[in-house]
């Protein structure tokens, strides 16, 4: 299995069967990538309506094989269809070729819990330690920070190993912007670690990697769109 990143935190996750395009926005119906991946069995995931996370364009993707996985509060923003599916935290999709298991989120909407292939993968949507020191009182930003551990500890029982992450490590938090991340990987076995949500400050993402490793990661250095990364 490969995943491979676009950009933010949009990625396509693919074996010799199926894709999953997951956040992936600013894709063209006729880019490479979109044609790649409709000559598979196509899952298109968006795990909340932010415009960073979910594009209306990716409802014309794919064809008769395609599949949508949407977060609930997308609902208002696409129309019915039978092949349009709505998650909420708990909701699960189920076919002969992948499950999908929505978790929570600390932001809007949720996060996907992934099995294909063979694999178990996390993308994180906006699930993440969100601590703004700066414009919040300590006691929001420890309600802030129980939330998080709450739903990862929920996580981490269910599902303790993976071969791979995708999380966010945005370095708008400040001096601990990759506080939430190490806490992930303090409470969830982890294969490969794949950064994300860094807009465009590759660079402190990337230096996560010593921190990643420390906790015995592989670790996925993106650097530039279309860096691909082998489960």
């Amino acid at each position: 299995m490969k995943i491979k990143y676009i950009k933010h935190s949009g990625f396509i996750v693919e074996d010799d069967i199926c894709a999953l395009m997951i956040d992936c926005c600013g894709l063209a119906k006729e880019s490479a990538d979109v044609r790649h991946c409709a000559g598979k069995h196509l899952y298109v995931l968006a795990s909340h309506v932010h415009g960073d996370h979910f594009d209306r364009k990716i409802i014309s993707y794919g064809g008769e094989k395609t599949k949508w996985i949407l977060s609930e509060d997308i609902s208002k923003s696409v129309p019915p269809d039978s092949d349009i599916h709505f998650l909420v935290k708990g909701g699960v999709y189920n076919d002969e070729r992948v499950k999908i298991k929505a978790y929570g989120s600390t932001d809007e909407g949720v996060s996907f819990y992934i099995e294909a292939g063979g694999k178990k993968i996390f993308h994180a949507g906006d699930l993440n330690n969100w601590h703004w020191n700066e414009e919040e009182t300590p006691e929001d930003a420890a309600k802030n920070e129980r939330n998080f551990l709450d739903e990862l500890a929920l996580i981490a029982k269910e599902v303790p190993e993976l071969d791979a992450a995708m999380f966010p490590v945005d370095s708008r938090l400040g001096k601990d912007y990759t506080r939430g991340a190490e806490q992930f990987l303090d409470s969830i076995k982890v294969g490969l670690f794949i950064p994300m949500h860094f807009w465009r400050d590759l660079k402190s993402a990337r230096a996560f990697r010593p921190k990643a490793e420390l906790r015995g990661c592989r670790f996925g250095d993106i650097t530039m769109p279309g860096d691909t990364f082998e489960v």
